[in-house]
């Protein structure tokens, strides 16, 4: 452990240089290119994988081989933090710790060089962009992240924050489905605008867009079975800007998350049929957009347990919080999923925000800050895994 924080030390400058200059989606490439800096200082041969992403290996052995992932893009958020390197870019912040997880990856790397010779195995380690957007993992996939060479498992880590725990605190996620599939929509109803005097003039696009907005809930309340875990939300509603104008045009925009791939399915063939013949019902037309999605993210029990097994005897009883099903399921979503239907993955939370102090933001939130400490966790959480993966496995 000691080894570890002193890694994290000297990578705080890194993390500080990532928070101040986010990028965002897979827009990443001042992001890609610094990391790509670090790896190559630290011996590593680095190669890029589609949009901005890079990978790189280490080993003495081809196979078995373990991937560690790390996200790098930030979000669109206008940050109201008192931090002295807070994002000196307007309007973008890394509010969801993934200059964290950099960091925490590279202190990885750091770490595996000086234990070279104890790899029985390739650790591949994988930074991606356009984790928000839903697009980096898949993007990367698809320019051949997972081949040359092919991982036989992996595993990701992520912040957490909200949570009255000490700083450093692993959460393991539940075994099997821990993270609902996402899906985004955006509905266009198309009408003929006009003056708010003489509606009768024109189709107002804004009736059947509320009538949509509300006929939607009840996909949920009367289309599927009681204990079908999913949310859909409508979370815009663009129109008219001023009270005496019918637009042309109005759109929605939501969000779909569930765990049931049919009922993923049936979800978006009826937001387009409802979409659709509401539209007609009032003279206009409906266009359904599904722009970005991803299915439900899995952990694998072996891969867990052998991070549960390496990491708890480091951090003691009260360091690890063992893997269990919470009650009300986790809705939210993350695109490693893609990697998690390809290979066996674990995912590992690190409490790097204690809900007992004033810090009790959370993530995506303009003010949130996370305590750096927990960067020498991340740098356990991924080496200690991945090296006693291997030696299970060789």
């Amino acid at each position: 452990m000691n080894e570890v924080k002193e890694i994290a030390k000297t990578l705080i400058p890194c993390r500080r240089h990532l928070h101040e200059n986010p990028e965002l989606g897979l827009e990443c490439l001042n992001t890609r290119d610094y990391v790509a800096q670090k790896l190559t200082e630290m011996g590593y041969d680095v190669t890029h994988i589609g949009h901005a992403g890079l990978c790189t290996t280490i080993g003495n052995k081809k196979t078995p081989v373990f991937l560690l992932r790390a996200d790098m893009d930030a979000l669109p958020i206008i940050e109201n933090t008192n931090l002295e390197f807070k994002s000196k870019i307007d309007g973008r912040m890394h509010a969801c710790g993934h200059d964290m997880h950099t960091t925490m990856l590279l202190g990885a790397a750091q770490y595996f060089k000086n234990h070279e010779d104890e790899i029985n195995g390739t650790i591949k380690l994988m930074f991606q962009p356009g984790e928000e957007t839903m697009q980096g993992a898949k993007d990367m996939i698809e320019h051949g992240v997972l081949q040359n060479p092919t991982p036989d498992a992996g595993m990701m880590v992520h912040v957490m924050t909200g949570v009255p725990l000490d700083i450093g605190t692993l959460v393991f996620m539940p075994h099997g489905p821990c993270m609902a599939s996402v899906d985004w929509f955006d509905i266009k109803i198309q009408g003929k605008g006009g003056h708010g005097s003489s509606p009768y003039l024109g189709m107002d696009p804004l009736l059947p867009a509320t009538a949509i907005l509300q006929t939607l809930q009840t996909i949920q309340s009367r289309e599927l079975p009681p204990n079908a875990l999913v949310s859909l939300t409508v979370g815009a509603l663009n129109g008219p800007q001023t009270s005496n104008v019918i637009n042309d045009d109005v759109t929605l925009g939501g969000t779909i998350r569930t765990y049931n791939e049919k009922h993923r399915s049936f979800i978006k063939e009826r937001i387009v049929e409802i979409a659709d013949h509401i539209a007609k019902a009032y003279r206009c037309t409906a266009e359904i957009t599904f722009p970005v999605g991803a299915p439900y993210l899995k952990s694998s029990k072996v891969v867990s347990d052998c991070a549960y097994q390496a990491l708890k005897p480091i951090v003691g009883d009260t360091g690890v919080i063992a893997p269990q099903r919470p009650e009300i399921p986790v809705m939210g979503s993350e695109d490693f999923a893609y990697i998690s239907h390809e290979i066996p993955v674990t995912s590992v939370m690190i409490v790097a925000s204690d809900a007992r102090t004033e810090n009790d933001y959370p993530l995506h939130h303009p003010s949130v800050t996370l305590d750096e400490d927990a960067i020498a966790y991340g740098i356990l959480t991924y080496t200690q895994t991945a090296l006693n993966w291997l030696n299970n496995n060789a």
